[in-house]
């Protein structure tokens, strides 16, 4: 599989993941919590909320973040093969030789 399809199957991941942990609390209220128990004070939705919601993000973030960046590794490599292939083909060739003002572009264009 191409990076860039690694990348777009992942950006989708990761980006529901974010919906889910971003709406935590609305799914604490949906399954059903009780309100009389309380952690730190606050209703167990609440602090679920607050943890997952937001602590959850930032780590969730750190992830996707590590991720991306190994991911970039990948694509740079995966170009740089494809660059070095094509630069190979068009070596022999007379554009691989000529330089930009020989080519005869407009002025404009330089």
């Amino acid at each position: 599989m191409s990076a860039y399809k690694k990348e777009l199957r992942s950006t989708i991941g990761f980006g529901i993941v974010y919906v889910l942990l971003g709406h935590t609390g609305l799914w604490a209220v949906f399954l059903g919590t009780d309100n009389s128990v309380r952690i730190l004070g606050l209703p167990v939705h609440y602090f679920i909320a607050i943890t997952l919601g937001s602590l959850g993000v930032l780590l969730w973030s750190l992830v996707w973040c590590r991720y991306a960046n190994k991911l970039e590794d990948e694509i740079e490599a995966e170009n740089a093969g494809h660059f070095s292939d094509a630069k190979s083909a068009h070596e022999g060739s007379s554009l691989a030789t000529m330089r930009p003002d020989t080519i005869g572009l407009p002025e404009a264009a330089k």
